[in-house]
């Protein structure tokens, strides 16, 4: 291995030792040590030949190592006293060599290796080489001493060698030979870092000149006709900036210059940001077009050569033109200047989707999880571009209008790159605001579309809501409650209009009504919904307590379900079972209730109520039984209870080649059921097969099967087809698990700050002395009366998808200074709080209110 500070890292050479042929040189072919360079050296390019490796330093000189039998490590020595001179055979320790020619500043910069020869190219573009040059007239190999230069003068860029072959690419004019020095920033030696000075110095002089202009126009006092001058795109440009035009569309032109130049991305996002700071508008408008021809240039003449692209070093420079700003968020000059008809964005995506061979695209996937990971250049660089040319397509008509499919579809590849690598984006990076301010009702419009095609019109019929993962989880929120309110009026007028002649007036029934008592409420409701027919649990739930004056605007129901929760999912039922499975208790079915499969149907048409009718539910299911709803397959992180999730993970993670000895399993399960041991093989013979390393993951597999699925078949199939009665026409496919989680239970994160700045008044402002009262009474109270305060106010003790600055909230006046308790409509989550006159009145107030007040009306 050797150190480089240039990597950063301990770079390793596996095959380090292993060039000698020599069968007896034991001590070689055995040393396996670590071999470094002195801390100051570091290099910057290296090649290996078929018995030879040769570095090249920073500094420009070469570290060689390996077989010389053919001179191919440019080393002599001298035998004898007569001088004379021979190659070394073999070097074992890296060695030094420099470049012959002692003109200043001549350095090695790039090295090639063939199988018994090295050509290498120095920083003035001549060509070396050592090792086998050419044959005599015998056809006898002639050995180069040391480097030798074979072309002189020919500006050389590019040089590649092979077995015995050879090739180098010249820059043809004197003037390009630089171009490669140019744009290396941080990977060029402090001597060759000229090449980032040039593109500061072109911009640096525009600046000069266009202050220059300024300064003059001020002293002949016309400085607003300057003003205007500088702002039109037509003035002539001046040496510097037509040299920066040219730059920037010869840089971009050519994708193989771009690959061999940047390997960061990050310096190249310096480079494009270099050309775009220019002050001078016109030349910032002239660069800006000339890297929109570049760019078109260089994705036309990859198309134009049929390149598959699939190997890695040709695909990264479709990302790098990806990460081009001007793409992304820009101003108005910008996007009238850089393709303003969305063509570009079309062809770029276009030739990103045409990797679709399986090797092009893992490419695509290798080269944006691995360079663009650090940083959080995938989601600044990849991401966000493209989310800002989707909404330019949303908010335009044309042409970028039409690229959104190749757009999205980009999007996608890169949504499944997030998926794969961990820890290089998150799912809300890849939501769309331009999506968000979309009218809910055009979306719905969109998604009831997409609904009724069949598959080969969703194949050539582009619908915006066949990619969820654009989606906010609000977005998707209020497109479900959407879908639910249609659903409710189809429901509500299927069973029939019926038109009263004398009234003259249509009628028909638009709730399902639940009139209950509340010390009977868990039987009733059972009653009444195993009775109802499924039009009747599509139209909207209203709940009648009886005995009291509430009229269900809302309030009544979240209460209702409140209460029903604590029923429901109560332990002594026997339903269900209570598991650790990670921070709280979850409840999970018991495998055990085998004689209430009713109940379970009957919990599950509840939660589906609940979630139909846009009401948080108390109830705290693992993630299990959401991805299950979701059809989702699981897996061990899945598993609801922590300590066998722990212990499988153990057996997984153990290093040892005992698992046999040090586990004692078997494929075989024994739990206890009414005070009875039982088991079951999880395979065939299961109880006579031991767990061993090579069948461990197998092991995990079915155990994880079994505890999650087979052992609570009956119970989950159960509840699923009730969850499905009431919500099997509803979109949840748009959903992910975790978001279904929070319509059905809300998030538990409390931020009253978040709900105190979406609060509005009526009767109050935000100055009045109970405002502020109350404000710091809530900011100041313990959890549990946060909470209570929360279900007094709203009906609810858990916030909405998006938190408590989601949920509206209003404090309206109820009145001058008294001592009545507060009351609140929880229909509308209105708080209304007499005019307190002093801070322990509204303390004492408030507590007793959210404490001791249930109900609705006079009871």
């Amino acid at each position: 291995r050797l150190h480089s500070d240039y990597e950063e890292s301990p770079t390793p050479f596996p095959n380090w030792g292993l060039w000698d042929d020599d069968e007896d040189d034991t001590d070689f072919h055995n040393n396996r040590d670590t071999l470094s360079l002195a801390p100051d050296v570091a290099f910057v390019d290296a090649t290996c030949g078929d018995k030879h490796t040769v570095l090249v330093t920073k500094s420009g000189r070469l570290f060689v190592l390996g077989s010389n039998e053919s001179g191919q490590l440019g080393l002599q020595r001298h035998n004898g006293e007569d001088g004379e001179v021979s190659e070394r055979p073999a070097c074992h320790i890296p060695v030094p060599v420099n470049i012959p020619d002692s003109r200043k500043n001549r350095k090695f910069v790039v090295a090639e290796a063939g199988s018994d020869f090295t050509l290498l190219l120095d920083n003035f573009g001549d060509l070396w080489e050592m090792g086998m040059g050419s044959k005599d007239t015998l056809g006898d190999a002639l050995l180069k001493k040391g480097p030798e230069r074979i072309m002189i003068g020919k500006f050389i860029k590019f040089i590649f060698a092979g077995g015995q072959s050879r090739a180098a690419v010249a820059a043809g004019l004197k003037g390009q030979l630089a171009f490669t020095r140019q744009f290396s920033i941080q990977g060029a030696p402090p001597q060759l870092q000229e090449g980032y000075g040039w593109l500061d110095s072109l911009v640096q002089t525009i600046s000069d000149e266009v202050r220059a202009r300024k300064k003059a126009k001020k002293e002949e006092g016309s400085i607003d006709g300057h003003e205007n001058e500088e702002k039109n795109e037509d003035h002539p440009l001046s040496s510097a900036g037509n040299k920066l035009k040219f730059k920037a569309e010869e840089l971009l032109q050519y994708p193989a210059v771009l690959n061999g130049l940047f390997l960061d991305p990050s310096e190249l996002d310096d480079v494009y940001k270099k050309f775009l700071s220019v002050e001078d508008h016109a030349t910032r408008v002239a660069v800006i077009k000339s890297m929109f021809i570049g760019i078109r240039r260089g994705l036309e003449s990859l198309h134009a050569s049929d390149a598959r692209m699939m190997f890695p070093e040709s695909v990264r420079c479709l990302l790098m033109y990806l990460q081009c700003p001007l793409f992304g968020e820009c101003d108005e000059v910008i996007t009238k200047c850089f393709d303003p008809r969305g063509e570009l964005s079309s062809l770029l995506c276009e030739s990103v989707l045409s990797l679709l061979p399986f090797e092009g695209y893992r490419a695509f996937q290798a080269w944006s999880t691995s360079i663009y990971r650090r940083s959080g250049l995938f989601v600044s660089l990849l991401v966000r571009p493209l989310l800002a040319q989707l909404k330019r397509g949303i908010a335009e008509e044309g042409g970028i209008k039409r690229a959104m499919p190749v757009i999205v579809a980009v999007l996608r590849w890169l949504y499944n790159a997030h998926e794969r690598a961990e820890g290089i984006a998150e799912a809300k990076d890849f939501y769309s605001d331009a999506i968000h301010a979309i009218d809910p009702e055009e979306l719905y419009s969109d998604l009831r579309r997409f609904k009724a095609a069949n598959r080969a019109e969703r194949a050539t019929t582009f619908f915006i809501c066949a990619h969820p993962f654009l989606f906010s989880p609000d977005t998707k929120r209020n497109l479900l409650q959407i879908e639910s309110q249609v659903e409710m009026i189809r429901a509500a007028t299927a069973t029939g209009v019926h038109y009263d002649a004398e009234q003259r007036t249509y009628s028909f029934q638009p709730f399902f009504v639940l009139a209950i008592d509340r010390e009977h409420m868990l039987r009733q409701t059972l009653q009444k919904i195993e009775s109802a027919s499924p039009e009747d649990l599509r139209k909207q739930l209203k709940v009648v307590f009886k005995g009291e004056d509430g009229v269900d605007a809302g309030g009544v129901t979240k209460e209702f379900f409140q209460l029903l929760a604590v029923q429901l999912f109560d332990i002594n039922t026997g339903m269900w079972s209570t598991r650790v499975g990670g921070d709280e208790q979850v409840t999970w079915f018991n495998s055990d209730c085998s004689w209430n499969e009713d109940g379970y149907y009957l919990v599950g048409i509840l939660v589906g109520l609940a979630l139909y009718n846009g009401v948080l539910l108390d109830v705290h299911f693992p993630s299990a039984v959401y991805r299950k709803l979701m059809a989702l397959p699981l897996a061990l992180e899945d598993m609801v209870d922590k300590e066998v999730r722990s212990g499988l993970q153990q057996l997984l993670d153990y290093d040892g080649d005992d698992v046999e000895d040090i586990f004692c399993l078997t494929f075989e399960v024994m739990w206890m059921e009414m005070g009875n041991q039982r088991k079951l093989e999880l395979k065939p013979g299961g109880a006579d097969i031991p767990v061993t390393s090579d069948n461990r993951e197998e092991y995990v597999m079915l155990y994880v099967r079994w505890l999650l699925v087979e052992s609570v078949r009956a119970q989950y199939d159960a509840f699923e087809r009730g969850f499905m009665r009431v919500m099997d026409s509803s979109s949840l496919d748009l959903l992910t698990p975790g978001e279904l989680e929070l319509l059905v239970v809300g998030t538990p994160d409390l931020d009253f700050s978040a709900l105190m700045s979406n609060t509005t008044y009526e009767g109050y402002t935000e100055e009045s002395e109970v405002v502020q009262n109350f404000w710091r009474f809530v900011k100041g109270a313990s959890r549990d009366t946060q909470i209570k305060l929360l279900k007094f106010a709203t009906g609810s003790t858990r916030a909405p998808i998006g938190g408590l600055g989601k949920l509206p909230f209003k404090i309206q006046r109820a009145g001058p200074d008294s001592m009545h308790l507060p009351t609140s409509h929880t229909c509308f989550n209105t708080l209304l709080l007499p005019d307190y006159d002093s801070y322990d009145k509204l303390v004492d107030r408030v507590s007793h209110a959210v404490v001791e007040c249930e109900g609705f009306g006079l009871q």
